[in-house]
């Protein structure tokens, strides 16, 4: 891990992304490599921590006085009854991914959205008035849902347990006038939604395509299509590697990490994020 050993002491002030499993994550690498730029003296560090001990995590990170961290699976809805108040979006959308320490107030926040819909606009996918196929119904997948809702023109969201799913609809349905429609895993179901789908994203860990979850086909996806998983490891999901064969414009996870990462920096430290520096920093580090 890329640590700023160059600034690091009793002064610094920490950072860190809380999570189970925690050993894969790339945001160690993204945020120290913006920290050491910015000249910043700042260090952030992964934590691993078990759903049984997040209400002791949460405790200890604030009586350690750390300034912020991410929240990353399976803690991103189970966090919120352990902060001491929440941003409006966050409340929203019910599910936080970014905390701010200010004064041991902790104030939850949530970027994945902000992220995604970066990550988009980026690739130069058009949202406007489209049909978005979302897969997944977690956290990750209520942030986007409720950041795209207002653009696209309809909604599609397929999740291995449906009920959750019409919860997701149904937090829509509250506050945008948007045309949602839910499935389940059935090949039928799946084949009418990607076929309809202008902007695919996958925001579920269920790594589509693999012989357990989504079986894909390649006549599914055309090339207008607009592919974005969020998922970084593998670089190319097979999701991706489907979606690109079929002339789809593909999105790999990293870029999302980025921008994600980057909104919880600039939240932190009030400064501008070096986005450049944060993508090579990653880059590099998933080839390790």
């Amino acid at each position: 891990m890329a640590y700023n050993k160059w600034s690091i002491s009793g002064a610094s002030n920490v950072y860190g992304v809380i999570g189970d499993p925690i050993d894969h994550s790339l945001s160690p690498a993204i945020q120290n490599t913006a920290f050491r730029v910015s000249r910043i003296d700042a260090i952030y560090v992964p934590f691993s921590v078990r759903k049984r001990y997040l209400k002791q995590a949460i405790n200890g990170l604030r009586a350690l006085g750390v300034k912020g961290f991410n929240v990353t699976a399976p803690h991103k809805i189970d966090v919120i009854q352990h902060l001491d108040k929440l941003e409006p979006s966050a409340e929203e959308i019910g599910s936080v991914n970014t905390v701010l320490s200010r004064n041991g107030i902790l104030c939850g926040h949530n970027t994945d959205g902000l992220g995604a819909l970066k990550t988009l606009e980026e690739a130069e996918a058009p949202l406007n008035g489209r049909c978005l196929l979302l897969i997944g119904a977690g956290g990750a997948a209520q942030a986007i849902a409720h950041s795209l809702a207002s653009r696209v023109g309809a909604i599609r969201i397929v999740n291995r347990t449906l009920a959750r799913a019409k919860q997701l609809e149904h937090r829509l349905l509250k506050k945008y006038e948007i045309d949602i429609e839910t499935g389940g895993l059935s090949s039928r179901s799946l084949k009418n939604f990607f076929e309809e789908a202008d902007i695919v994203v996958n925001a579920s860990s269920m790594s589509p395509g693999s012989d357990s979850d989504l079986a894909l086909r390649q006549d599914w996806f055309h090339p207008n299509q607009f592919v974005l998983d969020i998922v970084y490891k593998p670089v190319e999901t097979r999701l991706l590697k489907v979606a690109r064969t079929a002339g789809a414009t593909t999105i790999g996870g990293l870029n999302m990490l980025v921008h994600q990462g980057a909104c919880s920096f600039e939240l932190w430290t009030s400064r501008k994020a070096p986005i450049d520096a944060m993508r090579n920093a990653i880059q590099l580090e998933s080839l390790a």
